[in-house]
């Protein structure tokens, strides 16, 4: 099937690319040569780490990243996936779909998005077809991609502040379309993952996964790896974050900077989220097939040295002869 990438470079490494000690196969299709190395180098230094977690590799994996805005959206359309996301992973396929960095913000969010949608290859090959919650897929990938940050943490100071925090159960399967929802949703997710492997130690999410893989319930899953139901966990969880992003904790550390800033990143949020709001209602759920980040622009000779790196970076353009004018 014709896919509009002829003029992509497609560069295919050795079927049998040793990732993390296990063949994969690795195919990497960039609009450079740099680009397509950036990104098998960012998949292997990844991969000991998810399989670490998910105890298992993908046998495959396809890396596709498209030069121009069009070329993405043409892509998505043919995929089914919303023209508005950053990236998208298919694990039944082992495709995955991104942006170039030079249509992100920042370009060095192309390392980031690249893990968190390997993360749900990973996760699914661990998984061995079965489903995870949400939440759980969700959190994990912007744990292991490293996506946090303090913007994060606001938002779940606003939902400890606000309406409270959403059920976990609604969670499982879909998150909620409305944007500060959403955007809560995705925090607690990330939360949860990191107060998970606090609370039990680094092996407690190998261990959900794999009771999950054996095709135990939920609860079973969280049971066996934690000694907690879903219900205590999510009330020691609830508890564990009121006390951390209540304003009395805030004060009491003498976070009242801190305080003022986490509002300030609410109010952006949310202005930020209203605009994208048309947007993200219309989120078809792929039970977590696909992510969206919204980088923070970068600019100057940190941009730069990121896109050079990508292979994508452009020579500066000549500096023009000082005149008897403008001196």
């Amino acid at each position: 099937m014709k896919l509009g990438l002829a003029a992509l470079t497609l560069l295919l490494f050795s079927a049998g690319a040793a990732l993390a000690g296990i063949p994969v196969q690795l195919a990497v299709q960039a609009p450079s040569p740099e680009l397509a190395a950036h990104a098998r180098q960012i998949v292997e230094r990844a991969a000991p780490r998810l399989e670490a977690w998910t105890g298992i590799a993908p046998s495959r994996i396809r890396i596709e990243v498209l030069a121009t805005r069009q070329q993405f959206e043409q892509r998505m359309a043919q995929l089914g996936g919303p023209r508005w996301a950053a990236g998208l992973a298919l694990p039944g396929q082992g495709l995955i779909v991104l942006r170039s960095p030079r249509q992100l913000g920042d370009p060095e969010q192309f390392r980031y998005l690249l893990i968190h949608e390997l993360t749900h290859l990973y996760l699914a090959a661990g998984l061995r077809g079965r489903r995870a919650p949400l939440w759980l897929e969700e959190g994990l990938a912007m744990r292991l991609s490293g996506e946090g940050g303090w913007t994060r943490a606001a938002t779940m100071t606003g939902g400890v502040l606000g309406s409270g925090l959403l059920p976990m159960d609604d969670l499982e399967h879909r998150f909620p379309p409305q944007a500060h929802q959403a955007a809560l949703a995705y925090a607690q997710s990330y939360y949860l993952i990191i107060w998970l492997q606090n609370e039990f130690g680094p092996q407690a999410l190998p261990g959900i996964i794999k009771g999950l893989s054996q095709g135990r319930p939920l609860t079973a899953a969280l049971m066996q790896a934690t000694g907690l139901s879903m219900a205590g966990i999510e009330e020691r969880f609830t508890d564990d974050m009121h006390s951390r992003f209540s304003w009395i904790a805030v004060l009491g550390t003498g976070g009242v900077l801190w305080a003022l800033l986490a509002l300030g990143a609410m109010v952006g949020l949310v202005l930020r989220r209203r605009r994208q709001k048309a947007a993200v209602a219309r989120m078809d759920d792929h039970g977590g097939e696909q992510a969206v980040l919204r980088p923070r622009p970068r600019r100057g000779r940190e941009r730069q040295a990121v896109l050079k790196e990508a292979g994508m970076d452009e020579p500066e353009p000549p500096k023009r002869a000082r005149s008897q004018k403008d001196a």
